[in-house]
């Protein structure tokens, strides 16, 4: 049994006021780290977990999961009702603290393990963890996540946020159904249209419900284009094409022309968008899509480039695009640029210096190698499709060595790295002793 030493006796007993003014201060940092700051400050004792309130109880700004006006531009072809949710995650780098008995020496300890988690229950603290290059939440996560993490006994460092929009049906908030059959509706619609493909007899209306609920990105920012706390949204969807809410409308208003559009991001105070070509333009407070870099070299009106575009912002400020090429079961080339604002062009880049990229379908975000040593620079991840030993297809975490150029899944090509994107030894739930 540890004894309770009367230095730490005297730490319990700090006044509330004190206690108080502590959590202001740390709230004055990004949300999601003084989220998880004002967790670890409330577990220290009983006395200071009373008497900190929880960071949403702290906070006058927005509370997700959002709810949007549903569907950005009208669709005659149906009479679908309902709602968006816009949700918000968070993605770490969680390590066992120096002192935490589950931290050792060996490197598979000292790499950080990335967890996506999505805000379920603000009051009582409870997390949803998902894939962290996806939006769809991981099965074998939920399967062996511990019920509670002590955070003293873990560094966490924030390295992204990311969004994404739901559809609710209108019939689930009418008939009491739970918020997780409420986020499947799209994935459900999805299932059926493709078995409906398969004997080739498609329900139209179905197929035109569909493609009104689907957000393919999405791009947010708490103060777009002339700071303060107007909060506005930027999503592609039917298609690719734009469409912006700023928090308080009644409706989306459509931004784009007739491009189709494959990445959204919010970057040094303004909305960018590139188009299937590579292109990109810069949406300002006048909401029209202007052009400010040419597509990728190529000829006539079709892709230029890769079949997916990515923008990436790195973490000295820059913008970049990553172009993804599709090839035969599991080879995949990526090629990067990066925004020369002065020329207004992309640039063709085989270095990122110290940075590494994780390119997400919904998400993308970068990290440094000198905030985390155990990583090798110059890399990209990335899903992969990928098959199984009978054949099947099946999806995996892939890598591109931009150095060498050589691109596959991570158990093959960074084996070593492998336990970045699963469920670390120390915090697996160990299984109950049985009883004699």
């Amino acid at each position: 049994m540890v004894e309770t030493t009367q230095e730490q006796q005297q730490w319990s007993l700090l006044p509330r006021e004190i206690l108080i003014t502590i959590a202001k201060c740390l709230n004055k940092t990004a949300a999601a780290a003084a989220h998880v700051d004002t967790l670890r400050l409330r577990s220290v004792c009983k006395s200071w977990r009373s008497s900190i309130p929880t960071f949403s109880q702290q906070q006058e700004t927005l509370h997700f999961p959002l709810s949007l006006p549903f569907p950005i531009s009208p669709n005659p072809n149906h009479n679908l009702r309902g709602r968006f949710s816009l949700a918000q995650s968070t993605i770490y780098f969680l390590q066992p603290a120096p002192s935490s008995p589950s931290s050792s020496s060996s490197k598979s300890s000292s790499l950080p393990w990335l967890l996506r988690v999505e805000e379920k229950d603000a009051e009582k603290g409870k997390w949803k963890p998902l894939n962290p290059l996806s939006k769809v939440s991981t099965d074998s996560i939920l399967k062996w996540f511990p019920k509670s993490l002590n955070l003293l006994d873990l560094r966490f460092s924030q390295i992204g946020v990311a969004y994404s929009i739901r559809f609710v049906h209108e019939d689930a908030r009418t008939t009491g159904s739970n918020k997780e059959d409420e986020e499947d509706w799209t994935t459900m619609r999805i299932k059926t249209l493709m078995e409906q493909s398969s004997s080739l007899r498609v329900d139209a209306t179905l197929a035109e419900e569909f493609k009104s609920t689907l957000i393919l990105r999405v791009a947010v920012s708490s103060s777009p284009w002339s700071g303060g706390d107007d909060y506005a949204v930027m999503a592609i969807h039917n298609q690719g094409k734009l469409g912006f809410y700023k928090l308080g409308d009644e409706k989306w208003i459509p931004t784009s022309d007739e491009s189709k559009y494959h990445d959204v991001v919010h970057h040094r105070g303004k909305f960018y968008a590139v188009d299937y070509q590579g292109g990109a333009v810069v949406i300002d407070s006048d909401l029209m899509a202007k052009q400010t870099v040419p597509p990728l070299p190529g000829h006539g009106c079709g892709p230029r480039g890769g079949q997916i575009k990515f923008l990436v912002k790195s973490g000295d400020d820059h913008l970049y695009l990553v172009d993804k090429f599709p090839g035969s079961k599991s080879v995949v080339h990526l090629e990067v640029y990066k925004l020369n604002e002065t020329n207004k062009k992309w640039e063709r880049v085989n270095h990122l210096n110290d940075q590494v990229f994780f390119v997400g379908d919904d998400c993308c975000f970068s990290v440094s190698t000198q905030d985390f040593p155990a990583l090798k620079g110059n890399c990209i991840y990335f899903p992969l499709t990928c098959y199984n030993f009978y054949g099947e297809e099946d999806f995996c975490d892939g890598v591109q060595n931009l150095e060498n150029g050589k691109c596959g899944p991570v158990e093959l090509f960074q084996p070593d790295h492998m336990p970045m994107f699963t469920l670390p030894t120390w915090l697996k739930s160990k299984p109950p002793v049985s009883k004699k």
